[in-house]
């Protein structure tokens, strides 16, 4: 019955609606490409320096898959500033699809109303005087997929931005960390 009406709905919806769910699902596509792949990349970033600090930790050298220790092979004058700028880089680098993240999670919801609005003023111009419930609650309910797209692409957007800017902030600790005990040295 709902993919019954699902495929009904492509032939009766408004181009533009159907444009703005065409929109917001390839926006859901990315929201989730974008956290698997940040997700993993956390992960195997944070293990390495983890393992890196238990090895400084232990009293051993950096590990040479630390991100620092590629700055510290740069330059022979090891100091505060030269790992700030190294840990700022990986801000920088780590920092990579949580921006799309959060411009999705802010405008998908605004995206799907859009979506919702031009779809009721289409059901309204077609009515006419007949503005009987019958008629008026089809359109609008119709209307309303396009909302509630919107909020089921948001939803897992923010969620998925929240667990990633937790990795993000683990990281940066691990990072300093390390910075610190090279600068203990």
């Amino acid at each position: 019955m709902l993919l019954e009406n699902l495929s009904n709905y492509q032939y009766l919806a408004n181009p533009i609606t159907l444009t703005v769910i065409g929109w917001l699902l390839l926006y859901l596509f990315f929201v989730f490409f974008v956290f698997f792949y940040r997700l993993f990349s956390f992960n195997s970033w944070i293990k390495k320096e983890n393992d890196s600090l238990n090895a400084l930790l232990m009293g051993g050298m950096l590990s040479t898959n630390s991100t620092l220790n590629s700055c510290k092979e740069r330059t022979d004058n090891l100091n505060k500033n030269v790992l700030n700028a190294c840990i700022e880089a990986s801000k920088k680098e780590a920092r990579k699809g949580l921006t799309f993240l959060s411009i999705v999670s802010s405008t998908a919801p605004f995206i799907g109303l859009f979506g919702t609005v031009i779809s009721i003023l289409v059901a309204f111009s077609h009515m006419g005087n007949n503005t009987s419930l019958s008629l008026v609650a089809p359109a609008i309910s119709e209307a309303l997929i396009a909302t509630a797209i919107g909020i089921l692409v948001a939803v897992p957007a923010y969620s998925f931005h929240q667990i990633l800017s937790a990795k993000f902030e683990s990281l940066i600790s691990i990072l300093k960390m390390q910075r610190d005990i090279l600068l203990d040295d």
